[in-house]
């Protein structure tokens, strides 16, 4: 197919052409565990509806798109910046045929992607190659060279900082990268970025990947970002888990995301850290902060479980999510830790062992890797919070608030945010959303206060006055304290301690 692209604010034109028949704008797309119906953002195409996501069109047809999203996953189109992502704007015919797209742009504008250039189009040897390749385009872009291989696209300013930071996790991973097979780095790679008031983290390519980041955002965290994305040119564009299927209209299940990319993070977090690009206290906080959530009543929840159920837990969370399930992302990086520590006390390490890993792997395949290192794999079978009691033979992990007074709420202002399952706060009648009047009969910031064994709250529900007795009870333990002990000081080459206070009042 080729496709004539005419961006204007807010809108993206299309000209299309390929065979007269069907065609179809995906449901879901690579890199992310949610179906987003892209079809949904279509308000204009020449031809007739024949499902949600499916038309009948003639060989030449024109169809016209609203882009207006900040998330990288998709499309956005202003006066003066665009940015697609192949799936977003682009639908298909046969998959295995050449996608070719060309850009009418105002005069100034550059254009930057991965594809290859053909007769004034850029094009793609199939639609899988399309779906995994972004487009960003403005007057303003500019290009920060990492090194030869490696540039960042971007209409912000950088700091050299940030580019010496991402320069060295590049190079340190590309070992590990290397290590499995040298021709995944043989082609060049760009990083799309820019900063927004409302980021939405990365998503990865083959041969780049797109990140959005809070203009507030930390140097370390942003390291940590790219690094994330950067390892998943080994880690799920190279080697990924065999049952999770390309297709462009349905889910795709695995109960292997926590290897895919809480490993992922894992790695890039070590990366960032072994590179000098952030400090050991940077790696020490996400460990806390994973260990963290897996202290609720969701750390019950099985690593595989918490994998398969993405598409309507994880990227659907709301208020009770802590109560109900666990992020792959957390324990998946918790097992990543623990593989680490298990194979350093073996004399090896995680980054050694991604060469031994089949292309595309089953569980029973990460189990024969790691079997002859004592790790026990089964834990991503069996309730999260066990990664906690294995962790506890490499490293000290103490629940510093456990016993401590304790009400099992998040406050949001005056209003009940979280309540967590059999806390004083659910026992008393308490919900998520109620609005705290007074406490005791005094202001409602004083719900805090712990003198009092009994409260006597008055709160607004649905506009609704209701009168509620909350008795302090004694804290189950989510304030995290980790430290070294022998193990893991010989890993860290250093002592260490590290503390992750809780939002739980």
């Amino acid at each position: 197919m080729y496709f004539k692209v005419k961006p204007s604010h807010r809108y993206i034109k299309v000209e299309a052409e390929g065979v007269e028949g069907n065609v179809t704008f995906p449901v879901w797309l690579p890199g992310s565990y949610i179906l987003r119906e892209l079809e949904r953002n279509v308000v204009q195409i020449e031809g007739y509806r024949i499902s949600k996501n499916k038309f009948n069109v003639r060989d030449k047809f024109t169809y016209k798109v609203y882009a207006m999203s900040n998330d990288q996953r998709e499309a956005i189109s202003t006066s003066d910046y665009l940015f697609i992502n192949g799936p977003a704007v682009f639908p298909f015919q046969l998959l295995e045929e050449e996608y070719c797209v060309e850009f009418s742009l105002p005069e100034g504008w550059k254009l930057h992607t991965t594809l290859k250039e053909r007769a004034g189009a850029y094009c793609a040897d199939s639609y899988h190659e399309l779906a995994d390749s972004s487009f960003q385009a403005s007057p303003y872009l500019k290009e920060y060279e990492i090194d030869e291989e490696h540039s960042i696209s971007t209409i912000d300013e950088l700091s050299e900082d940030l580019i010496e930071r991402v320069r060295k996790v590049v190079k340190d991973e590309n070992e590990i990268i290397n290590s499995v097979n040298h021709s995944i780095t043989s082609r060049k790679y760009l990083f799309y970025f820019r900063f927004s008031t409302s980021p939405k983290g990365g998503i990865e390519h083959r041969d780049s990947s797109s990140i959005v980041a809070s203009w507030n955002a930390d140097l370390n965290s942003l390291t940590t970002l790219f690094a994330h994305e950067y390892f998943h040119r080994l880690n799920v564009k190279y080697l990924k888990p065999k049952d999770l299927e390309l297709n462009y209209e349905k889910e795709s299940y695995t109960t292997l995301l926590w290897f895919a990319e809480g490993v992922t993070d894992y790695v890039a977090y070590k990366s960032s850290w072994t590179s000098k690009a952030i400090p050991l206290s940077e790696f020490l906080r996400r460990i806390a902060s994973a260990i963290y959530p897996i202290t609720f009543k969701g750390g019950e929840m099985s690593l595989s479980e918490s994998s398969l159920t993405t598409w309507i837990k994880y990227y659907r969370r709301d208020e009770n999510f802590p109560n109900s399930a666990i992020s792959y992302y957390d324990g998946g990086f918790l097992m990543g830790l623990l593989i680490d520590l298990s194979l350093f006390k073996a004399g090896s390490r995680i980054e050694d062992k991604f060469k031994e890993i089949p292309k595309d792997y089953t569980f029973q395949d990460l189990e024969e890797v790691f079997a002859e290192y004592d790790v026990n794999l089964t834990l991503v079978n069996r309730p999260s919070r066990e990664i906690i009691e294995a962790l506890r033979e490499f490293i000290n992990v103490e629940l510093t608030d456990k016993g401590k007074p304790f009400l099992g709420l998040i406050m949001n202002g005056d209003t009940i945010a979280f309540v967590e399952d059999g806390s004083p706060a659910d026992l008393c009648g308490l919900c998520p959303n109620d609005k705290v009047i007074s406490v005791n009969g005094k202001p409602s910031d004083l719900i805090t206060n712990m003198d009092s064994r009994e409260k006597s709250l008055t709160i607004s529900r649905e506009g609704r006055l209701k009168e509620l007795k909350l008795k302090v009870g004694q804290s189950p333990g989510h304030k995290v304290k980790i430290s070294h002990n022998d193990v893991s000081k010989a890993w860290a080459g250093n002592d260490f301690s590290f503390e992750f206070d809780s939002r739980v009042i």
